[in-house]
C-alpha cells in the first residue's frame, strides 16, 4: 500500500519555496555604490524604436533634497531601491513611492518631487527620442526651476 502525501494548494508550495530566498541580501554580495546625484549608467540606441536611445540611471540622492521641476520628451521608469520619495506630477498631487515601488511618467509630464528624510536610491530609464535633451528644466511660478 502506497502513502497518500497532502496535496497543498500552489501558493503554499511556493510560498514554503521561496522563504528560503528571502534575505535583504546575501551574505558577502558587494553592492555597487555610487556618488551622490544621478549617474548615467548606460546609454544606446533602441533597435525596435528608431530615433529613440536609452539612458539608465543610477539615483542617489541626500535626505529632503529637492528634485526640480522638469520635463522628459519621452517616457522615465523609475524604480525605488532604497529610502523614500515623494513625487508630484503636474494636475496629479504628491505620491509617496517605498522600496519595492516603481511608477511611468508619461513624455512632457512635468513633475518634481524630494527625496524622503533618509534619502533615496532607485533606478531610472528615459526613452529619449533623438535629438532632444534627456530633461527639460520648468521654472516655477517666481521664474526659477525648483
Amino acid at each position: 500500500m502506497t502513502a497518500r502525501l497532502p496535496v497543498l494548494p500552489l501558493h503554499m508550495v511556493l510560498a514554503a519555496a521561496l522563504g528560503g530566498c528571502a534575505s535583504s541580501e546575501p551574505a558577502g554580495l558587494a553592492v555597487y555604490q555610487s556618488r551622490p546625484g544621478i549617474t548615467e549608467v548606460l546609454s544606446g540606441p533602441i533597435e525596435a524604436a528608431p530615433g529613440h536611445h536609452l539612458v539608465i540611471g543610477d539615483l542617489n540622492i541626500p535626505g529632503n533634497a529637492p528634485i526640480p521641476r522638469h520635463y522628459h520628451h519621452g517616457e522615465e521608469f523609475l524604480t525605488i531601491l532604497g529610502g523614500s520619495t515623494v513625487i508630484a506630477r503636474e494636475g496629479m498631487g504628491e505620491q509617496e513611492l517605498l522600496p519595492g515601488q516603481a511608477i511611468r511618467i508619461a513624455p512632457g509630464t512635468v513633475h518634481w518631487g524630494r527625496a524622503g528624510p533618509e534619502g533615496l536610491r532607485a533606478v531610472s530609464s528615459w526613452v529619449v527620442p533623438d535629438g532632444k535633451p534627456l530633461r527639460v528644466p520648468v521654472p516655477d511660478q517666481a521664474g526659477a526651476a525648483r
